[in-house]
């Protein structure tokens, strides 16, 4: 069971705000906990943004407004975030975080016009941070097209003019095959022999007296720096094993070329060092021990590239670059 929230006052306060004060106290108990174990996206996409290595500030923006009537001028963002693009420090931005399981994100005009407002405003460009499946997109206000009535952008435009990569240094990465990690158990005393139904069943004594990594060509890799090896902890290895008189191998191999995003690492990581099934975001925006922990990410895969386990490193450029950017 998880510690009181240092903040509990405050989760209550914003669950109110969200709900009313007319809301009954297990929506309340409900939406404080959402609140805590971070399932707003904002928490997701702000650890995402620090983590990747170009941010350099980013925090919510409080969207309680007055006067009333601002609401129908102004729709403040979810996030004001500075990122070190093309080594400025001083690029500044509004993102606006959404989730949506369809193909197509589709905005009202009147909420498009309010958002655009607010950027005018303060001078400063409307992203939209758009996860779905696990994969985040972001990308300028601006490449949402009008529809009959609403402003929509699907899926895969969202993917080709997405800023991930160019805005937050976030990029693509492919292991080789047979690359993996590999343990050997000696064998030591046997215990005892057991017979079942599918044949004989010996449970020995055992000790590890040797790990080791391969790569691609299935060379043996005696070290590996530890941001390197956190590879194999964010990807779905297969696992064998191979057996002698004296000793069991584990195998946990990559068996299929396929690329990921780091930012999808970052998920895998963070359940596999918190034995979670859901990530705690808000817990590690708090707590970032974990967080410190799997930094320098991309020198790890570039190690792993020089060690062949990694065949290709992909930075994505988006297929039309916001004006914001071409003027750093």
């Amino acid at each position: 069971m998880r510690d009181k929230p240092s903040d509990l006052e405050r989760l209550i306060h914003e669950s109110l705000e969200q709900l009313g004060w007319a809301a009954d106290a297990t929506a309340i108990a409900e939406r404080v906990n959402r609140l805590n174990i971070g399932l707003p996206l904002e928490d997701e996409f702000s650890i995402i943004c620090g983590w990747l290595g170009q941010c350099n500030l980013v925090h919510k923006l409080d969207q309680q407004q007055y006067p009333t009537s601002s609401n129908e001028t102004f729709q403040v963002p979810d996030l004001l975030a500075n990122f070190n693009v093309r080594g400025a420090s001083n690029t500044t931005v509004l993102i606006e975080v959404k989730s949506c399981m369809g193909n197509v994100l589709s905005f009202r005009p009147d909420y498009v016009s309010r958002l655009r407002a607010y950027g005018k405003m303060l001078g400063l460009p409307v992203l939209i941070a758009w996860r779905r499946y696990g994969i985040w997109s972001l990308v300028d206000l601006d490449v949402f097209t009008k529809a009959k009535k609403n402003f929509n952008l699907n899926f895969n435009d969202a993917m080709r003019n997405s800023l991930m990569s160019k805005v937050l240094g976030d990029f693509s990465y492919t292991p080789q095959v047979n690359s993996g990690v590999h343990i050997s158990f000696k064998k030591e005393k046997l215990i005892e022999v057991l017979k079942t139904d599918e044949g004989i069943q010996e449970n020995w004594h055992m000790v590890i007296d040797d790990v080791y990594f391969t790569n691609g060509d299935n060379e043996q890799l005696r070290y590996l720096s530890p941001i390197a090896q956190q590879l194999f902890h964010s990807w779905d290895l297969t696992t064998t094993e191979s057996h002698s008189d004296s000793h069991v191998i584990m195998h946990n191999i990559i068996d299929e070329e396929s690329g990921m995003f780091a930012h999808m690492a970052l998920t895998r990581l963070l359940s596999f060092h918190g034995r979670e099934d859901e990530v705690h975001w808000r817990h590690h925006l708090q707590h970032d021990a974990t967080i410190s922990s799997i930094s320098d990410f991309r020198r790890g895969i570039e190690e792993n590239l020089k060690a062949g386990i990694i065949k290709y490193i992909f930075d994505i450029e988006p297929v039309n670059t916001p004006a914001f950017i071409n003027e750093i």
